[in-house]
């Protein structure tokens, strides 16, 4: 079988035109050079600083679409929402919106309604990628019951990989230690659980600027929770929630590859000079 391989980048924003350009475009360059290259990109989460002006947030996420295809031409993107995408704290949906216009083109196979196209999956051969918005208006740091549901369904599929993307992590490490998901424990357990049921591999988030990887504990299971925020944003290393850890935060520019066969994902991060900070497998027989 084919190898699925695609890059995860998170937490990318910056100052000028929103974007820390400079380091995205090492990244990009590093990650380009993978033999074999990428079948598509996730962006996982404040790519962008963001604005309340919207055309301002468009313009920034029209740049930064145009600095991965520089990379990248033809390749697809799947965005992921956070906080910065949508103006920290949003009163509605207005820059979900300018998100949708923006991604226009990313026709996933399913999406959630009303969440304009911000909670989705896309298919690839054996594998599912689930993508879900943390900072949906009135639900900041949450996944609704809305979402609950939906998620439920469509990870219920019989699909040998399954995988998951959320800018907000479920379990951070100390960076953003209770102003995550952890905010709101029980909407948090009913998620992992969900998680943990239908037998989804792995999680990804961002949100903390740095790498680390821990093992979640879970009634039926152990899961990696990664957490991927060295895109560009100013990194940070606190380290504060120990229980589980495997890689403790490492405060490094970075992207991650992840590559699926048949039986097994295997995982590694990789800093903006080509050096190899971390790697894993996971089996999914």
């Amino acid at each position: 079988m084919k190898i699925i391989r695609f890059i995860i980048i998170g937490d990318s924003k910056g100052k000028e035109h929103g974007i820390n350009e400079n380091v995205l475009t090492k990244i990009l360059s590093e990650s380009s050079k993978l033999k074999p290259e990428p079948e598509f990109i996730v962006m996982l989460g404040d790519m962008v600083a963001g604005s309340h002006d919207e055309n301002v947030l468009k313009s920034q996420l029209k740049r930064l679409r145009k600095l991965v295809e520089k990379f990248y031409p033809n390749k697809l993107l799947l965005p992921v929402v956070g906080n910065h995408e949508v103006n920290i704290e949003p009163l509605d949906d207005k820059y979900e919106k300018i998100f949708k216009e923006v991604y226009k083109d990313l026709y996933p196979d399913n999406f959630l309604k009303n969440y304009n196209n911000t909670v989705y999956y896309k298919d690839f051969r054996n594998m599912r990628a689930i993508i879900l918005n943390s900072f949906h208006f009135n639900s900041l740091h949450k996944i609704d019951e809305t979402q609950l549901n939906w998620l439920k369904n469509i990870a219920s599929s019989t699909m040998k990989s399954k995988i998951l993307f959320v800018h907000s992590p479920a379990y951070p490490t100390g960076a953003h230690l209770g102003n995550c998901l952890d905010l709101y424990p029980e909407c948090r357990d009913a998620f992992w659980n969900i998680v943990d049921n239908c037998n989804i591999q792995v999680v990804f988030s961002g949100h903390e600027h740095n790498y680390s990887r821990r093992r979640i504990n879970s009634i039926n299971r152990s899961i990696y929770q990664v957490i991927t925020g060295g895109g560009g944003e100013k990194l940070k290393d606190k380290y504060k929630d120990k229980k589980g850890v495997l890689v403790k935060p490492i405060a490094v520019y970075h992207f991650v590859v992840v590559d699926v066969e048949y039986d097994i994902i295997k995982v590694f991060a990789v800093n903006y000079k080509g050096e190899k900070l971390d790697e894993f497998v996971i089996l999914t027989n």
